[in-house]
């Protein structure tokens, strides 16, 4: 086991350097797709440098399946008491995918997380709702198996989140998918 008395260890973005007085040994941390991805926005971002137009893995999510609203949806699968903190949550994430929807790199965080959050519902929290299990569990599910491990995959990865990104806005995530239909509360 290596002796660590004496040796300084400093931290910087994604590397870390380990040495003493005399020598510098620098590994390197592989970013993932988010880090690379959050580093570029960040660029764009400072640089102004946006784009006219969506592309399409960020359409798909923002095209309608149907014309149920978020109201219809949650009033049919009984969670009508839902609708106003849904609302204010598909509200928040909506700001966020507005302000930096022009910026490419930003466009492909979005539709990388908006995958995420629809596979995980689809896989874990649709069994749920077709086994009637009560609400309690569900949104306990919602937090603990959706939301939770996006949020923690953002900060693991050490983006630089220029965006923000927080648990509002990746639940909320969730409500702007069942306001465009990709999810239905109803099955």
């Amino acid at each position: 086991m290596p002796h660590s008395k004496n040796i300084d260890i400093n931290g910087d973005s994604n590397k870390i350097v380990l040495g003493n007085d005399n020598s510098k040994t620098i590994y390197e941390i592989k970013k993932g797709k988010l880090a690379s991805l959050f580093e570029k926005l960040k660029v764009k971002f400072e640089g102004d440098e946006t784009i006219n137009q969506i592309s399409d893995d960020l359409k798909r999510y923002q095209d309608k399946r149907d014309r149920k609203s978020l109201e219809e949806k949650l009033n049919a699968a009984n969670r009508g008491h839902l609708l106003d903190d849904f609302s204010w949550l598909k509200e928040q994430y909506f700001k966020k995918l507005t302000k930096f929807q022009f910026y490419e790199p930003a466009q492909e965080i979005h539709a990388f997380i908006l995958g995420i959050v629809y596979e995980k519902f689809r896989n874990i929290i649709y069994p749920l709702i077709r086994a009637n299990a009560s609400e309690a569990t569900i949104l306990e599910k919602i937090s603990a198996e959706v939301v939770n491990p996006i949020v923690q995959l953002i900060q693991e990865e050490g983006c630089d989140d220029v965006m923000g990104l927080s648990n509002t806005e990746i639940e909320g995530m969730i409500h702007f998918l069942t306001g465009k239909c990709h999810i239905n509360w109803n099955i």
